[in-house]
């Protein structure tokens, strides 16, 4: 079928998460709870008060598809070397100033080139690729989380997982259905004040923190991204907070990336992250607990093994590149500090050191 006949045959798909507010409607899908007059676009720019209804604008509209490992998305320590269809649409419910998908995550990235799928076209686009999961990512997934409900749905049927790469910006009735067909997250913790989330990325601390309870009470695998933002969000103080949460809240064999800054969006006028800014993050991250605290958005091997917590055995060895797979959106590159990984090398074939006998919490296929 034509892909302009696809369009015209899937039409508008309704939200599940709304209520009406007289002759407004009002989204219960993230914490700002929009309230929109008819044909009013809610903050996210991608759902409408349609005629009293909330409409999905994104639902089935697939804008970038890449087919990466899922150590890229960055997840550690769930089947470690598998390959995921990475998808993204477009929207966000934040504004962070550092982002670096702004191409997709703006209300106008609606007008980008984009191609409409009905989700069993994405599970057959899976299979063929021989991937083993979807990803959910580059712009903000919980947009379009009917899309991503009704595709797993059919995925697990399959024995595909799926994971999703999250702000956890999001209400808990929606989380929890959400979070009931999804296997794996990385969810960003973007800082650990409330000042941060509302000054740099629009938004507050709490929900996140309880999406990542939540995700973790269902058994979801959760592992935690924060971006290190020089000034803003790196202090002592600030990290020591984060890990404390995180071992106390999460446990302390959930794995920690600390992402390092490089300028982009609003935010070129700072430096890049530095090293000794990373190392004391990674030094205060073990020094409060938590086992497994890795490096992110640069190439190379440094803080991006697994090693066990009680003997350092090399558990699984990881090297990252550049990406010379660019994936591009109208000529930007996307996720551009994202490296990939051209080698994952798992030296164990049980959830235990060889050596000591100590648990190790990365779970391989087939255990």
């Amino acid at each position: 079928m034509p892909l302009a006949d696809i369009v015209m045959s899937m039409g508008p798909a309704e939200a599940r998460w709304w209520h009406t507010e007289g002759d407004r409607v009002g989204c219960d899908l993230c914490p700002h709870r929009c309230a929109m007059d008819d044909g009013e676009v809610g903050r996210c720019g991608a759902r409408q008060n349609e005629g009293g209804r909330l409409i999905s604008l994104t639902y089935g509209q697939v804008y970038v598809k890449n087919v990466d490992p899922i150590e890229k998305k960055p997840i550690f320590h769930y089947r470690p070397g598998t390959r995921v269809l990475s998808l993204g649409t477009f929207g966000c419910n934040l504004g962070c100033r550092f982002c670096q998908n702004a191409v997709l995550a703006q209300p106008s990235g609606r007008e980008l080139p984009h191609q409409a799928m009905r989700p069993q076209e994405v599970v057959d686009l899976a299979e063929r690729e021989g991937v083993q999961g979807l990803a959910w990512t580059f712009n903000e997934p919980i947009m379009w989380s009917e899309f991503i409900i009704d595709t797993a749905r059919l995925a697990r049927a399959k024995g595909i997982y799926t994971m999703i790469n999250t702000n956890g910006y999001i209400l808990p009735g929606a989380a929890g259905e959400l979070l009931d067909h999804v296997q794996v997250a990385n969810i960003d913790v973007k800082g650990f004040t409330d000042d941060h989330y509302r000054k740099v990325c629009g938004g507050s601390l709490q929900e996140v923190l309880d999406t990542c309870a939540l995700a973790r009470s269902k058994g979801v695998h959760v592992e935690i991204t924060c971006l290190l933002v020089p000034g803003l969000n790196d202090s002592e103080g600030e990290v020591t907070a984060l890990c404390r949460w995180l071992v106390d809240a999460l446990g302390p064999d959930t794995p920690l990336f600390f992402y390092r800054f490089h300028p982009s969006h609003q935010l070129t006028g700072l430096p890049e992250q530095s090293t000794e800014v990373m190392e004391r993050a990674y030094t205060i991250a073990r020094g409060e607990g938590a086992r497994y605290v890795y490096f992110g958005g640069a190439a190379g091997g440094e803080r991006q093994d697994t090693l066990c917590p009680s003997c350092g055995f090399l558990a699984v060895e990881r090297k990252s590149v550049r990406s010379t797979d660019k994936v591009c959106v109208k000529g930007q590159e996307i996720s551009r500090f994202c490296p990939t990984f051209a080698r994952v090398t798992a030296a164990i074939d049980a959830p235990r050191c060889p050596r000591c006998g100590t648990d190790i919490a990365v779970w391989l296929s087939g255990w």
